[in-house]
């Protein structure tokens, strides 16, 4: 089943629809770490690689480093410019998944079907650079890993694993 982002970002609260349209809107693009958005609000944690803000039950975003002790795995882009990726969740032990506000934000997205931005580091300090892979479904959780499922520059996700 294909899903559109514009039907999904239509129904979300303004600052959340604002923050996944910029990374829908840079995706493809390298660029150094992304400032605020509005009014203060971020899009991605340094901290921490699942951003989950307050104001929310949803993660924001996700971000890969390049010496990240997890195993998260390369992304594969599809044809039709969708796109999978097995982002490790924070907490190296499957079974303590829940203990992290972060993958509960993302086992939230899971749930109820919200997108998430995708980040990876290209290039590190001191000029880090940050891939910007666009927006992204969580459409499963396995073995300690989220499977992320991306929309095509055109807005399009299958939104399941087409494995």
């Amino acid at each position: 089943m294909m899903e559109h982002l514009d039907l999904i970002l239509a129904g979300l609260p303004e600052q959340h629809r604002v923050a996944l349209q910029w990374f829908h809107t840079h995706a493809g693009e390298d660029s150094a770490w992304p400032g605020d958005l509005i009014e203060g609000m971020l899009l991605a944690s340094k901290a921490k690689g699942i951003y989950k803000p307050a104001w929310m039950p949803y993660a924001l975003s996700v971000r890969q480093s390049i010496n990240d002790p997890y195993p998260d795995r390369e992304p594969k882009v599809r044809p039709d410019g969708t796109w999978s990726y097995l982002y490790f969740q924070e907490n190296r032990d499957p079974n303590a998944r829940d203990s992290e506000y972060t993958n509960r934000g993302m086992m939230e997205c899971w749930k109820d079907r919200m997108p998430v931005g995708v980040l990876l580091q290209v290039c590190e300090r001191p000029r880090s650079r940050y891939r910007v892979l666009g927006v992204a479904l969580v459409a499963g959780w396995n073995e300690g890993y989220f499977l992320l499922e991306g929309f095509s520059p055109d807005g399009l996700s299958c939104g399941c694993n087409p494995r």
